[in-house]
């Protein structure tokens, strides 16, 4: 999953995170519900704050019971309702910074801003098109032709870039502009007027800071491949833009405290902390100076290991050490929980869900009239993700 916004757990706590996840499976299943299971892949972390971002401003979201899901280790839970005007704005905003996104490959093809590269020019078209189409037809709170309109410019603004130069404000705008009016529309969605001239200024701040920190990102590899880099462009360097960052992270601090909201628990947790943790890893990738943003209890040794003894608040009832170490980085959980969760062991027989580090009890009761098993997936009902 893509997106800037990457919470840390530590800092949400049980209650915040089956919020979170509320909001994350809530529009993945969204998406579906309206849009089908393809765009289901367009679900980004960024897009699940806009859910959040609205619900924040209203009462509670409505909520409804998912089926299990493989990516939740077969479990159900509470999630966000596709009706909700949270959930439905970030799936049209979700689909249309897709569209976005495959107009823009097609358009740095035909002015030379990447390498020559037919087939993905073709694909990005086609789908594109389909996306649009599907954005269109979501959430009426988000203007989606002005939003793609104010991208599709960003092309042109970076071939000016290289042609005569242009300052690096010039060649964010388009994305600010664009971002600008998703977090505007959380107001319109929300009904609170009031809250729409602040989070214009904040949507702004969060879509340079995402430009810029991507711009961080593929800096090496845009140089290796001959792509346009806006850094490189302007002659700005990497620490420059995380100054950038900083400051604009500071700026969304004080918007954001003109906002009328309900419970802004979640956003907080989320867009806040989200922010300065996402400035904080380019600091620390690139050797900058910084101070840690996650404000945890505990700190990850070096070689991360389990104590001897069973550590405080530890379950009693999971087994005890763990067959993993602590903390341990996301691709080494993918082979045992394709393991688990796709060979049918998730449904029926305990084990540790390899996404989440938990202990789960086996999800059959053993009152399940399966004979020899054969239907056990029918039976424990495993396989519906409704």
């Amino acid at each position: 999953m893509f997106g800037i916004l990457t919470p840390c757990q530590h800092v949400l706590g049980d209650d915040l995170s089956a919020q979170w996840r509320a909001h994350l499976c809530g529009l993945c299943l969204t998406l579906r519900d309206g849009h089908g299971q393809a765009t289901r892949l367009t679900t980004s972390t960024d897009a699940v704050m806009i859910s959040i971002l609205t619900a924040a401003q209203h009462d509670s979201p409505a909520t409804r019971t998912a089926g299990p899901c493989p990516l939740r280790g077969m479990r159900t839970a509470t999630v966000v309702d596709g009706s909700d005007p949270g959930a439905q704005l970030a799936a049209t905003a979700s689909l249309t910074l897709a569209a976005a996104k495959a107009d823009d490959v097609v358009a740095e093809q035909h002015l030379a801003l990447a390498p020559p590269a037919r087939t993905r020019s073709t694909v990005a078209s086609i789908v594109g098109r389909r996306l649009r189409r599907r954005a269109e037809s979501g959430s009426g709170a988000l203007d989606v032709g002005s939003v793609l309109a104010d991208l599709s410019v960003q092309a042109t603004v970076e071939r000016s870039g290289l042609d005569r130069g242009v300052p690096l404000a010039e060649l964010t705008a388009p994305t600010a502009a664009a971002t600008a009016r998703v977090f505007a529309a959380t107001a319109d969605a929300a009904g609170a007027p009031a809250n729409r001239d602040a989070l214009t200024e904040i949507g702004a701040h969060f879509g340079t800071i995402a430009h810029l920190l991507d711009a961080i990102d593929d800096i090496d590899a845009d140089r290796a491949d001959g792509s346009f880099n806006p850094l490189d462009a302007t002659g700005t360097s990497p620490a420059a833009a995380v100054e950038d960052c900083r400051r604009m992270v500071r700026a969304i601090r004080r918007a954001y405290g003109r906002l009328e909201l309900v419970d802004d628990r979640l956003l907080r947790a989320v867009l806040l902390d989200g922010l300065t943790q996402a400035v904080d890893r380019r600091v620390k990738a690139l050797g900058l100076s910084r101070t840690h943003s996650c404000r945890a209890e505990w700190e990850r040794p070096t070689t991360p290991v389990w104590p001897q003894e069973r550590p405080d608040g530890f379950p009693e009832h999971w087994p005890y050490p763990p067959p993993f170490p602590p903390g341990r980085p996301f691709w080494q959980r993918i082979a045992p929980f394709v393991g688990n969760s796709c060979s049918g062991r998730a449904c029926c027989t305990d084990h540790w869900n390899h996404c989440s580090d938990e202990w789960k009890p086996e999800a059959c009761d053993g009152d399940c009239d399966c004979g020899d098993c054969g239907d056990c997936c029918d039976c424990c009902d495993c396989c519906d993700c409704n």
